[in-house]
């Protein structure tokens, strides 16, 4: 949390880490949304293994941490216009339901990230909390923007509602 950044509603500023669909590489209706009460994106890396899901709509990746293998991403700020609706609609397109996690396909948590230049800080990411199935590709790099490009799959382009999707 930043002190000296505050939204409307009085609370600090706080980080996101973006991996996905939900960074500025990627149009969906909910980074159209949210992105501009965010600020600019820093490019950073997490310890842990990428592995993308294929649906009929495109693929989206998920976050496993620990281990020594770098995820990238992006590190994002909220700025004065981020509020709760926006974060209960990032909720919600992650499939993460806050007072009952056990049953979330991932879990808002705080974690280290490292940016590019930069030292490590702590961000809010979405982290997957169900198992790998064999259907899941390992993304080389733990860079899901390039693993698309390489590929030449598609994302994910989705509503407002994650649990539409998945």
């Amino acid at each position: 949390m930043d002190a000296a950044r505050r939204s409307r509603t009085g609370e600090a500023a706080t980080r996101f880490f973006f991996y996905g669909t939900l960074t500025h590489e990627h149009a969906n209706p909910v980074t159209a949304r949210v992105r501009s009460a965010l600020g600019p994106p820093r490019r950073a890396f997490v310890r842990g293994q990428l592995h993308a899901v294929r649906t009929p709509d495109g693929w989206y990746p998920v976050l496993l941490t620990g281990g020594k293998n770098r995820v990238w991403g992006y590190l994002y700020t909220t700025g004065p216009d981020f509020d709760r609706r926006l974060l209960r609609l990032l909720d919600a397109y992650e499939n993460y339901l806050p007072h009952h996690p056990a049953a979330s396909e991932y879990v808002r948590k705080t974690i280290s990230v490292r940016p590019v230049p930069g030292t490590t800080s702590k961000a809010q990411a979405y982290v997957f909390m169900r198992k790998l199935t064999p259907a899941m590709r390992r993304v080389p790099g733990g860079d899901f923007a390039r693993f698309l490009r390489d590929t030449g799959f598609a994302a994910l382009s989705s509503g407002d509602e994650g649990a539409s999707r998945r």
